[in-house]
């Protein structure tokens, strides 16, 4: 993996390790991104900038360790 933090073409977050975190997608109206962690049904992170949704999952990912 490229990134400390990949968004999968299938809906999957990796990290660069290849560790599985959860699924992205995005919301009804396609404007925001959505990070659902492994074994949750609700999206704990959005935001509208790739960038920074993906600072802020690697974060959550730090920060649950």
């Amino acid at each position: 993996m490229q990134y400390r933090i990949n968004l999968l073409n299938d809906g999957s977050v990796v990290t660069k390790d290849g560790e599985y975190l959860g699924t992205w997608g995005t919301d009804d109206s396609d404007a925001i991104y959505e990070f659902t962690p492994d074994g949750e049904t609700v999206p704990i992170l959005q935001d509208v900038f790739m960038g920074r949704f993906c600072t802020a999952i690697e974060e959550w990912r730090v920060g649950r360790e």
